[in-house]
């Protein structure tokens, strides 16, 4: 049941809240959270209910485990259990995830066929699976102390406006408000125009922007003007910013309405300096996550090594980083390329990079976080060198493969919306109105209401798409 479906948004949700506020005691409220959200989960995927629960249910218990060996003898005791789920927990992920792409590749190596047929990704995997393992390693490190109660840690576990794609939540960051999860007006006001916000950009931009460049994809990319090439190029950039942070925002939307503080996942990451600036922007619940519980860790283990740990550490988390968004080649080339840029920063040139003129900055990471996403949209590599010689204008600027061709000239306003909605620009004016309140606060909230018929009639006309990264 994706966000912007009209089950959840005019059927789940209003029956959902109601309750929510009705029930008085906030155990009451974790124990409706917890139905919800395996009720959410089920409506769409149903076949993986067990899955979850399973996965809740195991982290649950070996939290508590890990806890009193801690308490009773220490670290050593509890090193073995903490092994133990985490390893569970990236076996579950692995098995739905990987086998098929494991197999095809041992199939190609041992020139071997072998039979296997590929099972249903469970809606989420790949994000409460991660939550499993920062929660255990949390407890491990003393960081957290393990929920004894049952339907509070489901909650965490389970809640529906973060379970499908994040933002990846660890349990500090909401455990107070598993305690008394009781919004104020103020914050259920807020979350609904964050909810809105989110609906406009994925419905009214990213979708849009998808049938556009869609169409250009799906032709023969070696075939293009430079000028197609890059508007489908900035187009799928856009997209799927807009996609993902659109989710985001109506996630962080929920939490808000249900007195939770979600935690951002985006920092309007095409204004970076760097590509390590973008990597501190985009998707920033994912690398905190790398970053704590893989980099630092490698950091330490590592700590007597000194010739190009830092870098080889780099290069080997955005190897899986690229790994986690998929199972196939490409994210894992295009993870490792992201790697090599950051590792390479590090060193001297990143030093060089913060004293060149800023305009400079900003080209330097536009043009790699660009060349980027030719990894990640196009899956067949061998597509690559035939699309980036027409972007670079091997076909010159256009081909008869051109923007009328293709019918896309009436979606250039929706790429110039795209831009200006990527920068902080109305994110700022909105802050200056929060601030002014009275008149354009109401004239604001006007707006936020004409967006979300817009997004409705749109929903209405042409139905929904799912979330880019529900793939994921």
């Amino acid at each position: 049941m994706p966000l912007s479906s009209l089950h959840f948004i005019f059927v789940f949700l209003p029956v959902f809240l109601l309750l929510y506020y009705v029930l008085p005691k906030s155990g009451w409220r974790n124990a409706l959270l917890v139905v919800g959200s395996l009720v959410f989960f089920g409506w769409a995927d149903p076949g993986n209910l067990p899955v979850i629960l399973f996965s809740l249910l195991f982290n649950y218990v070996f939290g508590r485990v890990i806890s009193r060996q801690l308490e009773a003898k220490g670290r050593p005791a509890a090193r073995p259990f903490m092994w133990i789920a985490v390893v569970v927990n990236l076996l579950m992920l692995v098995f739905y995830k990987y086998t098929g792409f494991l197999l095809e590749n041992l199939a190609d190596l041992i020139n071997q066929p072998i039979e296997y047929t590929s099972k249903a990704l469970p809606l989420g995997v790949s994000f409460f699976t991660f939550t499993g393992i920062s929660y255990i390693l949390d407890l491990y490190n003393s960081a957290e102390k393990a929920e004894k109660n049952l339907l509070r840690f489901g909650a965490y576990f389970a809640m529906f406006p973060k379970l499908l794609q994040g933002p990846i939540t660890r349990f500090g960051q909401v455990k107070n408000g598993l305690i008394n999860p009781r919004p104020t007006m103020d914050e259920v006001m807020e979350g609904a125009r964050r909810f809105i916000g989110g609906l406009a950009k994925k419905i009214l931009l990213a979708d849009q922007l998808g049938l556009a460049i869609d169409k250009i994809f799906v032709s023969n990319v070696g075939n293009l003007g430079a000028g197609v090439a890059w508007f489908a190029l900035i187009g799928y950039a856009l997209q799927i910013y807009l996609d993902f942070s659109g989710y985001t925002d109506m996630a962080i939307g929920l939490g808000k309405m249900l007195g939770f503080k979600l935690p951002e996942n985006f920092n309007f990451p095409y204004i970076s300096r760097s590509v390590s600036d973008f990597w501190r922007r985009w998707h920033m619940s994912l690398t905190s996550w790398f970053r704590t519980y893989l980099f630092i860790p490698l950091e330490f283990a590592r700590k007597r090594e000194k010739f190009l740990r830092q870098q080889s550490n780099l290069v080997i988390v955005f190897l899986l980083t690229g790994l986690w968004h998929g199972a196939d080649w490409n994210f894992i080339i295009w993870g490792t390329y992201f790697g090599l840029i950051m590792a390479i920063e590090s060193g001297k040139w990143g030093k060089l990079l913060k004293k060149l003129p800023l305009p400079l900055q900003h080209l330097y990471s536009f043009l790699l976080v660009m060349l980027g996403w030719v990894f990640f949209r196009i899956t067949d590599i061998q597509l690559w060198g035939p699309f980036l010689k027409s972007l670079v204008g091997f076909n010159g600027w256009t081909t008869h493969l051109s923007m009328r061709h293709f019918n896309v000239l009436q979606f250039l306003p929706i790429l110039i919306l795209g831009i200006f909605f990527s920068l902080p620009f109305a994110n700022r004016l909105e802050n200056k109105v929060n601030a002014k309140g009275g008149a354009a606060r109401i004239i604001l909230d006007v707006v936020y209401l004409v967006l979300f018929v817009l997004s409705i009639a749109s929903i209405l006309a042409n139905g929904y798409s799912a979330f880019i990264y529900a793939q994921f």
